[in-house]
Order: C-alpha cells, then sequence, then structure tokens
C-alpha cells in the first residue's frame, strides 16, 4: 500500500510540469480571437527566468512521502514514530515544494523591440525549443490581444 501511495506520489509531481509560454502558445480562450500584428526590429535582449506559478502537488506529494518514511522509524505507535512522521512530513514538503517550483521555473527572454511606428515595447516570454531565441537585429512580428496578452514572433 505504502508502495503504491508513494508511486502515485511521484506520478502527480511530474504530471504538472511545464505549462509553456512561448510566443507559439496559446490557451483555448485566446484561439479564435483578433489580433492585432504589429512588426519592429529587436533592439535588445536579456535571459530570465519565467516562474510559473507553483502547482503546491510537490509539496503535498513530498510531504506525503516523508510523513511514510518517517513513520517507519521507531516502533510502530510510539512517540518515535509519530515524531519522525511530522519531520519527514516536513522535510518531505519543503522538497517537493522546491522540486515543483524548478520544474515549473521556463527558461525565457526579455525582448525589447521598436516598432515600425518608433515606439519601443518589452516583452517576456518562455524561449522556445524549437525555434531557439531571438537575436538582436532581428525582424518580429508582435501579436498583441484583447486581453492584453502579447507574444513576439517570428
Amino acid at each position: 500500500m505504502k508502495k503504491m501511495i508513494s508511486a502515485l506520489a511521484v506520478v502527480s509531481l511530474f504530471g504538472c510540469a511545464h505549462q509553456t509560454q512561448t510566443g507559439n502558445a496559446y490557451t483555448a480562450g485566446q484561439s479564435r480571437q483578433a489580433q492585432t500584428v504589429q512588426r519592429g526590429q529587436v533592439i535588445a535582449v536579456k535571459d530570465v527566468d519565467v516562474a510559473a506559478h507553483p502547482s503546491g502537488v510537490g509539496a503535498l506529494a513530498g510531504g506525503a512521502l516523508g510523513g511514510i518514511a518517517g513513520s517507519n522509524n521507531g516502533r510502530a505507535g510510539s512517540n518515535q514514530s509519530a515524531a519522525s512522521s511530522i519531520v519527514g512530513l516536513v522535510i518531505g514538503g519543503m522538497a517537493g515544494s522546491m522540486v515543483d517550483k524548478k520544474l515549473n521555473t521556463l527558461k525565457g527572454q526579455e525582448i525589447s523591440i521598436v516598432l515600425n511606428n518608433g515606439t519601443e515595447i518589452a516583452i517576456v516570454q518562455e524561449i522556445d525549443e524549437k525555434e531557439g531565441a531571438f537575436l538582436v537585429g532581428e525582424q518580429v512580428r508582435v501579436l498583441s490581444g484583447v486581453g492584453g496578452t502579447s507574444r513576439v514572433s517570428r
């Protein structure tokens, strides 16, 4: 039973990882919406980390695993077993939370663009693994939706 709970906790931890924030990723709500397209040139790029919202599953799974592991220390039902269980739960929860944060942090770029009308803007988005990072001097399109979401595209 403990092995099954441990396996489920690990699977649930990895099941929520990496929600893409590239210029090619759209939510269902963003599809079939008109967007304004402007053209411009990349004038500066800066590497950044895009921190997605942690799901909380890592802390939950880590806490469960730590609590189970800690409960195996000492005689069943003893104070030592209970204390070990609590310590395992706390340490496991903290470790799981760190793993969750790491899995949900994306490599991105702050892309500064001078639009053809002379306006300078900056947009942060994840680096697309297929297309690669944007480069200074590159001609790009900036797509802006009604909800305020903008993205840089080639």
